[in-house]
């Protein structure tokens, strides 16, 4: 049973990497190195934010949501994904076991970014799939070892598909796709492969047809319905 320091303590834990996400979000689409500059700027005057104005979701309810400088708008999605980044740590260690918990936080941490620059710049980050494969191994080795085999195929058998689709459809599958697909089919298991297969295909059909894009940026499906239904996995535990 959970006591509300601990609650507390992952919440937090969770709201500074979901600022750190936000480094990995806005940086490529900036145009910046993630190493550089150093220390986080205010996009608009470019002076470094101190340490005290960076302080996940407090600082922005501070400031009211301008820079302390020159007083330019801080935009709205920093404290919603470092909110969404303390519920998830948050619900994922009250449901899972330590182990589960920490490997599902990496993942969620690796992927979420990944969604944004993938929408914007139709980018998946290498550390999106090498992250999710390392933590869906640990958590196969400890809990799903009996059923390791038959998620390896079906791992290779969307990677089959993927890969017949892209000698059919050329530029239509990026390669981001060939390695995510792939590790999140690993990720899911063998049942719910055919299910991320679907619902990633619909949800991208759907984007396209209300964006009016015929270029669909297939990682953001992918990362959200196999995130899903890893979670429901892992509290099935099948």
């Amino acid at each position: 049973m959970w006591d509300k320091v601990s609650l507390l303590f992952w919440f937090v834990i969770g709201t500074i990497f979901g600022s750190f996400a936000s480094v990995l979000i806005y940086r490529p689409i900036a145009g910046l190195k993630l190493t550089e500059p150093r220390f986080s700027i205010c996009p608009n005057c470019r002076k470094s934010i101190a340490w005290y104005d960076n302080i996940p979701i407090l600082s922005f309810i501070l400031l009211r949501g301008k820079c302390r400088h020159c007083g330019a708008q801080i935009s709205i999605r920093y404290p919603l994904v470092e909110l969404g980044f303390g519920v998830s740590f948050l619900v994922n260690h009250i449901l899972f076991p330590m182990d589960v918990a920490l490997l599902t936080d990496a993942i969620f941490v690796a992927s979420v970014p990944a969604i944004f620059t993938d929408l914007k710049l139709m980018l998946l980050p290498d550390y999106t799939w090498m992250t999710t494969l390392a933590s869906a191994f640990l958590i196969n080795i400890f809990h799903f070892r009996t059923s390791m085999i038959l998620d390896i195929f079906g791992a290779l058998l969307s990677l089959g598909i993927l890969a017949v689709l892209k000698i059919k459809y050329r530029d239509g599958i990026g390669e981001g796709d060939l390695f995510l697909l792939p590790v999140y089919s690993f990720a899911v298991g063998f049942l719910f492969m055919p299910l991320l297969l679907f619902s990633a295909s619909f949800g991208g059909i759907v984007y396209s047809l209300l964006s009016k894009n015929r270029v669909i940026p297939f990682g953001p499906f992918i990362i959200i319905f196999g995130y899903s239904l890893l979670f429901v996995r892992l509290i099935l535990m099948v």
